[in-house]
């Protein structure tokens, strides 16, 4: 034990830089973290954020909290057909949080500051953990092993989106687990008692970290491998030579026992506990993982060894990196390419190196081999979630997947490092070189999370990596389309369309571009074809309704709402749309079911709760319109145009004090209205009302005002001159009598 002692400090203090108080380390570590992110604290909420944060009713604090548990990640009931299985209550709590800590609101400052702080917290975490795994003996290692992590590319994904909070929690608590863990195990005397409720702690610990992200179980898997490498020190020859089970137990320790027991079921029983709350296994797309939807075993082996090779290259050199891998980032091996394709080489070579490295880990005998064995498996161990073998998964390769395991590669790589400075005539060059990493890799993470700041630059840096990826040109288009720049986000869908003529997402957007355009019968074109690709396009069949109504196709329409409804039972904008149709069609009790619907389903979906108050006051129904007015305002007590409504209903019905009242409301919440001609109209209505009520002063007051706002309303116009008429007709007698009497004084 001295020995490894004395070889662990002797190799720490040939690293090339001053040992500091740990203190000192932590902050170093603390502040390159932080700094490094300082682009990601203005960022706007980009990509998946917007489902997962800015969509996401569970996040808004009205919704109720048990709600969370029985929702997945993006909301979606987990028992749904469509749910991705995803189950992390735990940080959809912290996001709500978030929104309670800005009184409600969403402010992506406050979002990402709360990540920039919990990686910090993590790189810090690491710190320690990495002493942990050199016994103490080696604190330079291990401040810059916890340095390369702080700033290392890899994880600007995690930190500068949003939904990395599941990953910086996780992580958080993972490495809590283990630090609490080894703190016992590591212990000269313990009881027994303490010993078990301990491991139980650290299973407990261990489920809040998988309900953050579902990668959390596996650090109770790593602390049994610890287990047994690190505290009982059993080697991979020891175990050979006790292969039968009686023989292998007398090598563990009564408390290893113990500790390995608990785990073992505690992670049996929390993987049964997940796997009954999920109901089914998700069901993902072809175009997510195409090596998974591979017929041949071989092949489908091959593709998977390349996704671990390209893995393995961007945490070694992190200047390839793209926020989506799939849809031909990486096209798939064909062994009938053989040997055209040289990444068939680049697998067999992996393969040859991967067996090299095992033997060594296994068999030779260096001083640092634990650490490089634990170093191995906690990358190997965390990384087995996202590796396809446990389970399939829904992405090809995904950046944030690697927070945690490129812990364990980085440990290799400080200890290749550690080994180099042995030589003196290369510590120099080693020293060099391990300022110009550091630096790079800060450069290159502070340009990352730049790009991540905004949706329109992540999707244009992606171009640089994957051209021929059809996903990156769709998230460009929408990003493109949604600031007016039409033409070119037509262009990105169509070429996104040319990369991959299946793409019905694509078809169903640029669709919804060409209907605005009135370019109907390609829209019908492009929807139709969606809806034959996918039968169920709940979403791509409403569409295709709004295009048939506007072609006048209205059985044909009301066909395609309904095929929308079957798919997605809960569809309040279907609804909303089926009504607009019905009301076309001249059936308006239909057109007042299916908005009561879209009300039903969803009580905010104020353009329903307006249409209906405006039909039944067209059609004479006063007092009903008045009820579902008032119905409205009890769950939308601050939208003007339900106040506008309901001011005019009840203007018709002579309540002309409540009447002043809303109009008076709606114009105080004009804030809230898009169109300054909308407000003109509030105005406008409350001049007749007070023309009604013979109000004439403030009449004239909110005509002059509704065309201040609008000089072009002709009808007020009218009025204004109805009302100046009335009142030369009033005054005029008046005027006749004072003329009359004067001449009489005369």
């Amino acid at each position: 034990m001295k020995t490894k002692q004395l070889e662990d400090n002797f190799c720490d203090s040939k690293l090339p830089f001053l040992k500091l108080p740990n203190w000192l380390y932590i902050l170093i570590v603390a502040f390159a973290s932080i700094l490094c992110y300082g682009n990601s604290y203005y960022g706007a909420f980009v990509f998946d954020d917007s489902e997962a944060v800015v969509n996401n009713q569970d996040v808004n604090l009205k919704t109720p909290v048990y709600k969370i548990f029985n929702h997945d990640f993006w909301g979606t009931r987990l028992t749904n057909h469509a749910s991705h299985k995803s189950y992390r209550p735990l940080t959809i709590l912290s996001f709500r949080l978030n929104v309670w800590m800005d009184n409600g609101n969403l402010s992506p400052k406050s979002f990402h500051m709360t990540n920039i702080i919990l990686h910090a917290i993590v790189s810090c975490q690491l710190l320690h953990v990495y002493n942990l795994f050199f016994d103490g003996n080696a604190p330079k290692t291990s401040f810059l092993a916890a340095l390369m992590f702080a700033v290392h590319p890899i994880h600007v994904e995690v930190v500068s989106g949003v939904v990395g909070r599941a990953d910086l929690l996780s992580a958080c608590l993972s490495l809590g687990v283990f630090i609490i863990y080894h703190r016992v195990a590591k212990a000269k005397q313990i009881s027994s008692i303490i010993n078990i409720i301990t491991t139980i702690l650290c299973c407990v610990i261990s489920l809040m970290a998988m309900l953050c992200k579902e990668q959390g179980l596996m650090i109770m898997t790593f602390c049994g491998v610890y287990e047994v490498i690190g505290i009982n020190k059993i080697t991979f020859k020891s175990l050979m030579k006790n292969i039968k089970i009686s023989k292998m137990i007398r090598l563990f320790k009564r408390e290893s026992l113990e500790r390995l027991f608990l785990f073992a079921v505690g992670f049996c029983v929390i993987l049964y506990g997940r796997w009954t709350v999920m109901g089914s296994a998700p069901v993902f797309q072809q175009i997510d993982n195409p090596a998974s939807f591979v017929t041949s075993p071989i092949e489908r082996f091959v593709n998977y060894s390349y996704i671990y090779v390209i893995n393995i290259w961007i945490m070694i050199c992190p200047i390839w990196l793209c926020f989506d891998w799939s849809m031909g980032c990486i096209p798939l091996i064909r062994l009938n390419q053989f040997p055209k394709d040289p990444r068939l080489f680049i697998v067999f070579g992996f393969w040859i190196i991967l067996v090299i490295v095992l033997y060594k880990l296994l068999c030779s005998k260096n001083y640092d081999q634990k650490q490089l064995q634990i170093g191995f498996l906690f990358g190997l161990l965390l990384f087995l979630p996202a590796s396809n073998l446990m389970f399939t998964v829904g992405f090809v390769i995904a950046e944030r997947v690697l927070y945690l395991p490129s812990a364990g590669f980085i440990i290799i790589v400080v200890i290749g490092i550690r080994r180099l400075c042995l030589y003196s005539f290369a510590k120099k060059v080693v020293g060099m070189c391990i300022i110009l990493l550091i630096f790079i890799h800060f450069v290159r993470t502070y340009q990352r999370s730049k790009e991540w700041s905004s949706e329109l630059d992540l999707f244009r840096s992606a171009l640089k990596v994957c051209p021929m990826n059809a996903k990156v040109h769709y998230n460009l288009a929408k990003s493109l389309a949604d600031i007016g720049h039409t033409q070119e986000a037509i262009n990105r869908y169509k070429h996104a369309l040319l990369l991959h003529p299946r793409y019905d997402q694509a078809m169903n957007n640029l669709a919804n571009i060409l209907k605005d355009q009135n370019e109907l019968e390609e829209a019908r074109s492009l929807l139709e074809k969606a809806v034959s690709i996918r039968n169920d396009f709940a979403a791509a069949w409403m569409n295709l309704g709004i295009v048939l109504s506007a072609q006048h196709q209205y059985n044909k329409a009301e066909e395609a709402y309904l095929i929308a409804l079957q798919h997605r039972k809960s569809y309040p904008h279907c609804y909303f749309n089926l009504g607009n149709l019905y009301l076309e069609m001249g059936e308006q009790t239909k057109a007042l079911f299916a908005w009561q619907n879209a009300t039903f389903q969803q009580p905010t979906h104020v353009i329903s709760w307006n249409n209906m108050i405006v039909l039944l006051e067209s059609i004479g129904e006063l007092k009903r319109a008045e009820n579902v007015a008032r119905t409205a305002l009890s769950i939308l007590p601050n939208e003007p145009n339900l106040h506008f409504n309901i001011a005019n209903i009840l203007g018709k019905m002579d309540k002309f004090v409540e009447a002043e009242k809303h109009f008076l409301a709606a114009i105080q919440l004009k804030h809230l209205v898009s169109k300054v001609q909308v407000v003109a109209l509030y105005h406008s209505n409350l001049g007749v009302l007070y023309h009604r009520w013979e109000k004439y002063e403030l009449a004239e007051i909110n005509y002059l005002q509704a065309l201040s706002i609008d000089p072009k309303m002709q009808k007020v116009k009218n009025h204004l001159a109805l009302l100046h008429k009335h009142l030369d007709e009033i005054n005029q007698p008046t005027l006749n009598m004072k003329s009359y009497q004067h001449k009489r004084e005369l």
